[in-house]
C-alpha cells in the first residue's frame, strides 16, 4: 500500500505539471493566431512584432524555470534525499516546531540564492531588454531584502501558530488554524496600503487638480466614499500602468501609479476608477473574503485527514511524522484540487471583471473604458490571442477582445 500512495503522489505531480506545460506551450502557439478585428488598432506591425518577442522571451525563461524547478524536486522525492534530511532533523530535537522549522528553514534558504537570480534575470534582462525596467541595482536589492524579512516574518509566526495548534489539539486545530489564518490575511490586507506598501513605494496624497475633483463627483455619484486618494511612484520600477482600491469600510483607498495618471487622460483614469469602484458596489471584496473563509476550512479540514494517516509519511520512508516534509508532499496531492478551485475561481472572477466593466461603461462612458482597456493592453504588452486552455487555468480577467467585445454589445 505504501508504494501506491508513492506512486499516486509522484504521478499528481508530474501530471499536473504536465498539463502547466501543455498550457503554456499551447498559449505560445496561440499567438500565431490572427489578432481579434476589435483590438486590431492596440499595437502597429512594429508595436506587435515587439509584442510576440517579448511574450516569446518570457516564455523562455518561464519555461527553462519551471522545468529546473520540477526536476529538483522530482529527484529528490525519488532519490529520497529529501526524506533522508526529514529524518535527520528528527533526530536534532524532539519537538515539532524545532525539527519543522530547521526543516523548512534550511529549504527556504537554498533556495534564496536561485530565486533572487531569477527575479534579477527576469528584472535587468527580460523586462529591461523590452523598455519596462525602470528599477536599478541598489532598488532591488533593498526591495528584495525588504521582501525577505517579511516573507521570514509573516511566514514564520503563521507556521509557529500552526504548529503548536496541530500539536496542541485534536480536531479542533481545523476550525482554529482556519480562523487565526483568515485574521492573519486580513489584517495584511487591511494594512497594505498604510504599512506594507510604503516599505517599497512613497505614497503621495493626490493634489487638487480637475482629475481629484473628477474623482470625487464620480465617488459621489457611485455613492461610494473614498477616504484616500494616492498616487504611487511605480515608475521608479517599471512602465507599466495599474490602480487599485484597498480595503473596505472606513480602510478603502485609492491607489493609482503615477505611469497611470501620465499616460491615460482624465475620462480613462475615470474609467478605470469606476471599473474598481464597480467591484465595491457589487460586493466582490467581500465576496471574496467569504469564499477564502470556506476555502482555507476545506484546506485544513483536507491537511488535518492528510495528516493523521501514518501510512503516507511511512510511504516516503520517514521514520516518524515530520509536518515539514508532510506539509511538501501535502501541498503536491491537492494540486488536482487547487487547479479545480482555480477553474471556479477564475470563472467567478472573470464574471465580475464582466460586470465591473459594465458599471464604469455605465457610470463613465463606453469610449473611455474601451480607449482606457486598449491603453492598458498596449503598455503592459498584453496578450491578444490566449489560448482558451490557458485561460481557463490562470486567467482571473477575460482576454481583452472579449470584454471590449461585452462593452460594445
Amino acid at each position: 500500500m505504501e508504494s501506491f500512495i508513492f506512486i499516486l503522489i509522484i504521478s499528481i505531480y508530474i501530471i499536473m505539471k504536465a498539463l502547466d506545460f501543455l498550457s503554456d506551450y499551447l498559449n505560445q502557439q496561440a499567438r500565431k493566431r490572427e489578432v481579434p478585428s476589435n483590438v486590431s488598432d492596440v499595437y502597429d506591425d512594429e508595436e506587435y512584432l515587439a509584442l510576440q518577442a517579448y511574450h516569446k522571451d518570457l516564455s523562455l525563461f518561464k519555461w527553462i524555470n519551471s522545468i529546473l524547478r520540477f526536476l529538483v524536486i522530482l529527484v529528490l522525492l525519488l532519490s529520497g534525499l529529501l526524506a533522508r534530511f526529514a529524518n535527520y532533523t528528527l533526530t536534532l530535537s524532539d519537538s515539532m516546531v524545532v525539527t519543522t522549522f530547521i526543516f523548512l528553514g534550511v529549504i527556504f534558504l537554498i533556495n534564496i540564492i536561485p530565486s533572487t537570480i531569477r527575479n534579477y534575470i527576469f528584472t535587468f534582462k527580460i523586462e529591461e531588454k523590452h523598455g519596462f525596467n525602470k528599477t536599478t541595482v541598489p532598488l532591488f536589492i533593498r526591495d528584495s531584502l525588504i521582501g525577505l524579512a517579511l516573507s521570514i516574518a509573516l511566514a514564520g509566526v503563521l507556521l509557529l501558530i500552526i504548529v503548536n495548534l496541530f500539536e496542541a489539539l485534536d480536531v479542533w486545530f481545523i476550525f482554529l488554524a482556519s480562523i487565526v489564518t483568515f485574521i492573519i490575511v486580513l489584517i495584511i490586507n487591511l494594512a497594505y496600503v498604510k504599512w506594507i506598501l510604503p516599505l517599497f513605494n512613497t505614497l503621495t496624497p493626490l493634489e487638487d487638480s480637475e482629475l481629484k475633483t473628477s474623482i470625487e463627483n464620480l465617488a459621489n455619484q457611485a455613492d461610494y466614499k473614498v477616504n484616500k486618494i494616492h498616487i504611487m511612484d511605480a515608475s521608479k520600477r517599471s512602465t507599466k500602468l495599474n490602480a487599485f482600491f484597498s480595503g473596505f469600510g472606513r480602510f478603502k483607498n485609492v491607489v493609482l501609479f503615477d505611469t497611470l495618471t501620465e499616460k491615460m487622460d482624465d475620462p480613462e483614469v475615470l474609467a478605470v476608477l469606476a471599473h474598481e469602484i464597480g467591484h465595491a458596489k457589487h460586493k466582490d471584496i467581500i465576496k471574496n473574503i467569504v469564499i477564502s473563509a470556506f476555502q482555507l476550512l476545506f484546506i485544513f479540514t483536507l491537511l488535518y485527514i492528510f495528516f493523521t494517516q501514518d501510512i503516507i509519511y511511512q510511504a516516503f520512508n520517514l521514520d516518524a511524522f515530520h509536518f515539514g516534509f508532510m506539509l511538501i508532499i501535502f501541498g503536491i496531492s491537492i494540486l488536482p484540487l487547487n487547479a479545480l478551485l482555480g477553474l471556479l475561481g477564475n470563472y467567478l472572477s472573470r464574471k465580475a471583471e464582466y460586470k465591473a466593466d459594465a458599471y464604469a461603461k455605465k457610470m463613465t462612458s463606453k469610449d473611455s473604458m474601451v480607449s482606457a482597456l486598449k491603453k492598458l493592453a498596449r503598455e503592459n504588452y498584453s496578450n491578444l490571442t490566449p489560448h482558451e486552455l490557458k485561460v481557463l487555468l490562470e486567467y482571473s480577467h477575460p482576454p481583452m477582445y472579449k470584454r471590449i467585445e461585452a462593452l460594445e454589445d
